[in-house]
């Protein structure tokens, strides 16, 4: 006769199958770095396709951190996409008032032409920031956006989405708080620790951009308004 676990034996198991559920997971990671109060004026800056300026299946560094993603394809228009999704997202799920983006460009280029461009890119972008009356910029870069191939449940190829975004102090010239996101969607006999996101997206292949649309939602839930 095989032997019952312990009452410890079942704590371990229990413990193991928490471990197994929760350690992978399609969720974005977050970090406050600094100090704000979530009601500052925000320039949102267009994310930059660093796929477009680096290549694709590189690793690339964030500019603003050093933190190391993996480039892929990135189709037309998804950083234009992404850009929107993170204005709807500051705009229904915080307090943050948007400044408009219009001018930061001519800010940027005038601010090279009298030799800044020599300053970090934190600098940079505090500085317009600064010139455009606002309290953060927000920045983000993507790194990867390949869409689903296949239907909800027959991919042929995954979706695979990349990117990560800042909050910077103007003032300070600091990032104040950070948030990223990398996904390549997995079968679940591929990876059992994906059972959560499993169930959580009733066991479909998504597309890119419901990917990118619930990391954005995902990331800014901790400045939603009770």
């Amino acid at each position: 006769m095989t032997p019952r676990p312990s009452k410890f034996g079942w704590a371990v198991i229990m413990v193991c199958c928490l471990a197994l559920w929760s350690c992978k997971s399609s969720t974005p990671v977050t970090q406050v770095m600094g100090t704000f109060t979530g009601k500052e004026k925000v320039l949102v800056m267009p994310f930059q396709n660093m796929a477009w300026l680096h290549g694709a299946d590189v690793n690339v560094r964030s500019p603003l951190t050093g933190k190391v993603f993996m480039t892929g394809p990135v189709g037309e228009g998804s950083d234009r996409l992404l850009t929107e999704l993170l204005v709807d997202a500051l705009g229904q799920q915080t307090e943050f008032k948007t400044v408009s983006s219009r001018e930061a460009y001519a800010v940027l280029d005038a601010l090279k032409a009298a030799g800044d461009n020599r300053r970090s890119p934190l600098r940079m972008l505090a500085q317009t920031g600064r010139q455009l009356k606002a309290d953060l910029v927000a920045q983000g870069y993507l790194y990867r956006y390949k869409d689903r191939v296949g239907r909800n449940y027959s991919a042929e190829s995954a979706a695979s989405v990349a990117f990560d975004v800042y909050l910077i102090d103007c003032a300070g010239q600091k990032i104040v708080w950070s948030g990223y996101f990398d996904e390549t969607q997995q079968a679940l006999s591929d990876d059992l620790r994906y059972i959560g996101t499993f169930f959580r997206r009733q066991g479909r292949w998504i597309t890119a951009e419901q990917m990118a649309r619930t990391a954005i939602d995902d990331m800014f839930k901790e400045f939603r308004q009770p």
